[in-house]
């Protein structure tokens, strides 16, 4: 075995001459001496044989290390790829080659294996926040990382990067790896992104941070860190007035019903007053209730008492409050819009006579009609011509109902009109003239309608 590794040692201009990799660490302070590692190849001994004696082989493993035109005294061979060396302290500032002498006089060199520096070289420390880790969703919120540069020398290139750890209901809405920074000795950097909450969830970002130093150029790199933004589910609002159609002064109720999806109380939840467009309503001055606990995966109602004083389509809106008891912070329930609604101008009737003959003689049978219009927008339901005096006449006159009026009833839609008819028979001389009315209900409110009475034109009657 030992001629072996005698061949090897001889045979260093034949594939084995001695290469030097790097010295680990490739920096130190001059104010205290530095152990460091030369990593390399082979690192061969050289092996003697002795005549007589104790030791029949012996293991020359002597390397001489210098740093510059320094050698270093402690020197340690380990293994053919490893030798260990203790650098002084006290070392001028500044980049020194390494020299390395192997047992048989071989020579290597690495140049600008390592820098002696009075000051720390420049490092990473980072920490980051959520500025609000805690959202509803629709809410927006920056992560910020501030790194830290401890050293005396310039960290360059410093880059931040930003991940989400898993797939969440967390958008994020800027570049996920900002601008480099340089970051001077003792300096700092800030890094921010924007976040924007979209579903309920708990989302994980982890946060990597590397740069170069300055001088030597060696990699630098922060602890990495995680952090996280809990999404909840903001309290939703419904917004309706029923009956969604109703006439001018005719009451209805407007309700706002708050839903608490989330899973703590909503305490004090109150509203503000709703806004209408589109037509004139008055509402009562404060909803009942007024204040309201919401309790998770509850909701409450919130009633306006209102009637409108005039036509058209409207729309109302409306928003609440409440504190959220996690964070005890003020929580706004997003303002809400109601379906359209529409309030019609009451039916009403109007009556006429359009036909009454001129003049009749006793025993004549004759027609008289009268129309009704409804100049409301509101129908009105059953509608009927009401008061004897169609059939008993005016004045002097006396008639007779030769057949019934038609039609009885009918409903009437608004801006429409209906006529009546009656056929008679006058049987005395005289003048007769007739009087009539007509009554209905509104078919959106309820209400009655009433018509004033009509009277004719005098119709002479001769025998």
């Amino acid at each position: 075995m030992w001629l072996g590794l005698l061949g090897l040692s001889c045979s260093q201009s034949s594939g084995y001459e001695p290469q030097v990799h790097r010295l680990v660490p490739g920096w130190g302070l001059t104010t205290a001496p530095v152990s460091g590692v030369i990593e390399g190849e082979n690192f061969l001994s050289v092996p003697t044989q002795h005549v007589g004696g104790t030791d029949a082989v012996t293991l020359d493993s002597h390397f001489e290390v210098h740093l510059g035109s320094r050698a270093l005294d402690d020197v340690a061979w380990t293994d053919t790829r490893t030798l260990r060396v203790q650098i002084p302290e006290g070392l001028a500032p500044g980049w020194y080659p390494l020299t390395v002498v192997t047992p048989m006089g071989g020579r290597v060199e690495l140049p600008r294996a390592y820098y002696a520096s009075d000051r720390p070289l420049a490092s990473l420390t980072a920490q980051g926040f959520v500025e609000r880790p805690r959202l509803w969703t629709g809410e927006e919120t920056h992560l910020v990382l501030t790194v830290n540069n401890p050293g005396g020398t310039r960290a360059l290139g410093v880059r931040a990067l930003l991940r989400p750890v898993e797939p969440g209901g967390v958008e994020l809405r800027s570049e996920p790896e900002p601008e480099p920074q340089d970051v001077d000795p003792g300096g700092q950097a800030s890094f921010s992104w924007k976040l924007a909450a979209l579903t309920k969830g708990t989302v994980h970002f982890a946060l990597e941070v590397q740069g170069h130093e300055e001088i030597t150029g060696q990699a630098l790199q922060a602890a990495p860190q995680t952090l996280q933004v809990e999404v909840r589910p903001r309290p939703s609002g419904a917004l309706f007035a029923w009956p969604s159609v109703v006439t001018v002064g005719q009451p209805f109720l407007l309700t706002l019903r708050v839903k608490n999806d989330g899973e703590g109380w909503l305490r004090g939840v109150w509203p503000w007053m709703p806004s209408v467009e589109g037509v004139s309503v008055t509402l009562s001055r404060e909803p009942i209730p007024r204040l309201v606990d919401i309790g998770p995966n509850e909701s409450r109602d919130f009633v306006w008492n209102a009637y409108a004083t005039s036509s058209g389509e409207g729309r109302f809106k409306a928003r609440a409050a409440g504190i959220d008891e996690l964070t005890g912070g003020e929580v706004s329930i997003e303002e809400v819009t109601s379906p359209p609604f529409t309030v019609l101008k009451p039916g009403e009737l109007a009556v006429r006579f359009s036909q009454v003959p001129p003049s009749a003689r006793v025993g004549e049978v004759f027609d008289v009609e009268v129309s009704v219009d409804n100049p409301g927008q509101s129908e009105v339901l059953g509608v009927a011509l009401e008061g004897a005096g169609l059939v008993q006449g005016g004045q002097t006159c006396q008639v007779r109902l030769v057949s019934g009026i038609t039609p009885q009833k009918v409903n009437l839609a608004g801006g429409q009109q209906a006529v009546f008819s009656a056929r008679l028979q006058v049987q005395q001389p005289g003048a007769c003239s007739f009087r009539v009315g007509a009554q209905g209900q509104d078919g959106t409110s309820g209400q009655s309608v009433v018509a004033e009475y009509a009277t004719s034109a005098t119709m002479p009657v001769t025998r």
